[in-house]
């Protein structure tokens, strides 16, 4: 992240926000987790795997009395980490082809990192495996996307794209991205309270709101929300689902990171176009739990970004904790009967994947924990399981991705549901 932090040779980084520390800590972690699930085919022994920094910054901060990698670094590192652990454990090694594209717009930013890296030891890897480069982001763009896609098919790719504000990266920008390559999958941080602040009739048709394809009228709906208590998650509300409906993601993880030191929170989006991508995110934020919230319930449908409610009414700050997945596996047992029995009426019974993928994306739920509760309705006899050769599952505790779901002959829950 660039913007409020400036880096210059000769001078002491600058010291780290605790949420931009959050940020940096979930970027790393993500990195392992997406190579280790796209890794886990054993006959599998190599991985090409593009990885772009689109707001790096000069890679070095103050935290307290000591230095901390900024994100180029903990990107570099999270690799070599998964790397060393993938030759260990693959019995004929394996190969991890990963490029680094690190882009920020100032010259100064991009000389502290270069220098850096070369501090490092990282120099001989410069124009061979990592691509430093001082432009805008968009404007560097088109390279990094023909660079990925002379790589292969399969696109396999990560955007970080950590900008300071709200409208560095114009929504074209991610549609872009989204459907020029196969496998991309975007993490974007979005200042949110800021753009609330900022937000007014007079500045309806600046470039900053344009890029995020709001105009003069879009503005006068958000602002007029400006009314009673709860009046900023209204206008929070309204900012998603622009985003959402523009970005052009099918699936997206969207969670608030709470800013204490700036008293701002953001929104760290993540944007991706599969199912398994959204559920990774998903399992993330609950073992980073003291990093994420969102507001609103705790089962499918739960961030209520609703036009027609008021998500005032009962709202609940949502930490992932103990508490809260205990709300949450409730929460889905309560709704997965009626689910179940909406799609099921032709008798072809509901496919898991299409509960999960039809659903998963305004929830904290993910696959395990709809496993959990599938498991348990149907020791209760509540539903059936059938797997995709035809074959009933009465007792595995796994459950398929190709599983069906079916209405059991006599089931008491939906009985007095009224099914």
């Amino acid at each position: 992240m660039s913007g409020k932090y400036d880096w210059k040779l000769g001078r002491r980084p600058p010291i780290l926000g605790e949420h931009s520390l959050a940020k940096h800590e979930i970027f790393e972690h993500y990195v392992k987790v997406y190579i280790d699930r796209v890794t886990r085919t054993p006959s599998q022994t190599m991985l090409n795997l593009t990885i772009v920094d689109g707001f790096c910054g000069g890679g070095l901060y103050r935290l307290g009395s000591t230095e901390v990698d900024g994100s180029p670094l903990r990107l570099l590192k999270a690799v070599e980490a998964v790397d060393e652990a993938l030759g260990a454990a693959r019995a004929k090694g394996f190969d991890l082809r990963v490029d680094f594209f690190f882009i920020d717009e100032k010259r100064h930013h991009i000389d502290f990192l270069n220098d850096l890296l070369r501090k490092r030891g990282y120099g001989p890897r410069l124009g061979r495996d990592i691509f430093v480069r001082q432009a805008p982001f968009q404007e560097a763009l088109p390279d990094v996307v023909a660079h990925i896609r002379s790589k292969g098919t399969a696109h396999r790719s990560l955007f970080f794209l950590d900008q300071y504000g709200w409208s560095d990266v114009a929504l074209r920008t991610m549609r872009d991205i989204l459907n020029s390559l196969e496998k991309p999958e975007i993490l974007l941080t979005f200042a949110v309270d800021a753009l609330i602040d900022f937000l007014s009739e007079k500045t309806g048709e600046t470039q900053a709101l344009l890029n995020i394809e709001l105009d003069r009228e879009d503005v006068r709906a958000l602002t007029g929300l400006r009314d009673g208590d709860g009046w900023r998650y209204l206008i929070q509300n309204g900012l998603y689902r622009h985003i959402r409906d523009r970005a052009g993601a099918p699936f997206y993880t969207p969670f608030f990171i709470h800013s204490v030191d700036a008293h701002r929170s953001y929104w760290l989006l993540h944007l991706s176009k599969h199912r398994q991508a959204r559920d990774e995110m998903g399992k993330l934020h609950w073992r980073l739990n003291n990093h994420f919230q969102h507001h609103g319930g705790a089962g499918f449908h739960a961030l209520g970004f609703d036009p027609s409610k008021d998500i005032r009414q009962g709202m609940l700050t949502f930490m992932f904790d103990d508490d809260a997945r205990r709300r949450s596996e409730t929460a889905v047992l309560e709704q997965l009967p009626p689910m179940i029995h909406s799609a099921t009426r032709e008798g072809r019974g509901l496919l898991v994947e299409e509960l999960f993928a039809g659903n998963c994306n305004d929830t904290p739920i993910t696959s395990e924990i709809l496993q959990k509760q599938l498991v348990i309705l149907r020791d209760e006899g509540e539903l059936s399981i059938i797997s995709a050769d035809g074959s009933k599952k009465p007792r595995a505790k796994t459950i398929g991705w190709g599983d069906r779901l079916f209405l059991p002959d006599e089931r008491s829950l939906f009985s007095r549901l009224g099914f």
